[in-house]
């Protein structure tokens, strides 16, 4: 309770006196203050937290994150929650606070370490997932080295982002970001770069510092290269997974799994594209795995600053539950690929998501869409982003014939006054599909969402 209490009034100190602009990155450890280096005129204190110097070599940098969300569901989860859960239709308060210090030695090692604090408020039901509260954890603490102009080597807890997020990601929009223990080897020069790990997923838990790292193991190769002055960038990387947690169709077993993909893209311009494929093989217990992951996106710029596109996937299921195979597609650790409205993943879905966006970059960032949601194949499941069975649900009917899972509408506005300050809204409704309701309790699901962000 002390952690609940101490944690909501802290940032309060810092609200009227750390309203400044600077370069502020979404990977805090990217943050890049370097030009007060040569500022005679960084003579206020909250500039010098910024680069402050500890000796002939030494230099300290400070910053944080305070970010409040209020949400409210009806239906959540169509309805189909656990019993031991007080309501289906619950509004709660997520606090976020969070602290890092970066320590840099002569441009060539650095220490970093970050403070993590979550909290839900309001909710009555009981807290049954990680991304909810972490009352206060060491989110991130590595060290990293430069071997080379170009070449680095971090070593700790640390976060990852790779591509669009369709694999690994930072969980930005629920409470608790996610985290990764282990080795990254990062090869950065001019229009491309080489990220190799090795890691180990961190499995947060609810108390003070009682994170403990997974027995899952995530590794891999992740190469970027854009091409000018054309605008073509592509991704290609190799990802492994081993794992004994995962959970297929009530099926569980030693997991073996390699992902080959590549992901071709524009940068932004009056067309625009985004095309990923990947594919994945390796063994499920005694099954071989075959499966494929097909990722789209394309807009149009119709008038200053308006864009009119349509994004989708095609992403089998598993095609027979009597073969040797296991087609389900596992996205490891991505993003919430439909927003918060539903906990649903891409994994045995075909979708069509039509869209318009207002997108002005210094202030304003507009989205409305539909996304029109079906099954693949009857003889698989629906999983959550984490890879958790959505549907079938233990006790219910397992086997439907139903294709349609639903059809979301959802507006997500984002308004950056300046680059301290965020906030966001987010309206979504979720019509259920025929397979929802076949397959448990299927009531239309309505959510919204307030959220500001202040960031030093």
């Amino acid at each position: 309770m002390f952690f609940r209490f101490f944690s909501l009034l802290l940032p309060i100190t810092f609200i009227t006196q750390l309203s400044f602009a600077q370069d502020i990155a979404r990977m805090r450890f990217d943050d890049n203050f370097s030009y007060l280096q040569n500022d005679s005129l960084k003579t206020v204190w909250k500039e010098k937290i910024k680069f402050m110097p500890l000796g002939n070599q030494f230099k300290l940098s400070l910053g944080g994150e305070w970010r409040e969300q209020y949400q409210s569901y009806e239906n959540l989860n169509f309805g189909e929650v656990p019993a031991a859960f007080t309501t289906d239709s619950p509004h709660q308060i997520m606090h976020r606070i969070m602290f890092h210090a970066n320590i840099t030695w002569n441009e060539k090692l650095r220490i970093f370490g970050q403070l993590n604090s979550t909290i839900r408020f309001l909710n009555p039901n009981l807290i049954n997932s990680q991304v909810d509260e972490n009352q206060l954890s060491m989110h991130q603490l590595f060290a990293e080295v430069k071997l080379a102009p170009s070449i680095w080597f971090r070593i700790g807890k640390q976060e990852m982002s790779l591509g669009l997020e369709r694999f690994i990601a930072t969980r930005e929009g629920p409470n608790t970001r996610a985290a990764f223990l282990g080795g990254l080897l990062k090869y950065a020069k001019s229009n491309h770069r080489l990220d190799a790990f090795l890691t180990n997923p961190i499995k947060m838990n609810t108390g003070v510092f009682d994170d403990v790292r997974s027995s899952e193991v995530l590794g891999g190769l992740y190469f970027q290269r854009a091409f000018k002055p054309s605008k073509a960038n592509v991704d290609l990387y190799y990802l492994y997974l081993y794992s004994d947690l995962r959970e297929y169709l009530f099926k569980k077993g030693l997991e073996n799994r390699h992902t080959i993909g590549f992901r071709f893209y524009s940068a932004l311009q009056t067309i625009n594209y985004d095309v990923e494929l990947a594919h994945q093989s390796g063994t499920f217990d005694q099954l071989k795995i075959d499966a494929f992951m097909g990722v789209w996106d394309f807009n149009i710029r119709t008038m200053k600053d308006f864009y009119a596109g349509f994004s989708g996937n095609y992403v089998p299921g598993d095609q027979s539950t009597s073969d040797n195979e296991l087609n389900t597609f596992n996205t490891l650790f991505a993003r919430p690929p439909f927003g918060q409205t539903i906990t649903l993943n891409i994994t045995n879905t075909i979708n069509f998501s039509p869209y318009i966006r207002y997108l002005n970059s210094n202030k304003y960032t507009i989205t409305l869409r539909g996304s029109f949601i079906n099954r693949q194949s009857i003889s698989d499941g629906i999983y959550t982003p984490n890879m958790s069975a959505l549907r079938p649900v233990v006790g219910k009917k397992i086997i439907s014939s139903e294709f349609n899972v639903g059809e979301i509408f959802a507006i997500d506005a984002n308004y950056f006054p300046q680059k301290n300050w965020s906030f966001q809204t987010e309206f979504g409704y979720c019509i259920a599909g025929n397979y929802m309701k076949d397959s448990g309790i299927g009531n239309n699901v309505l959510y919204f969402a307030l959220k500001s962000a202040f960031k030093f």
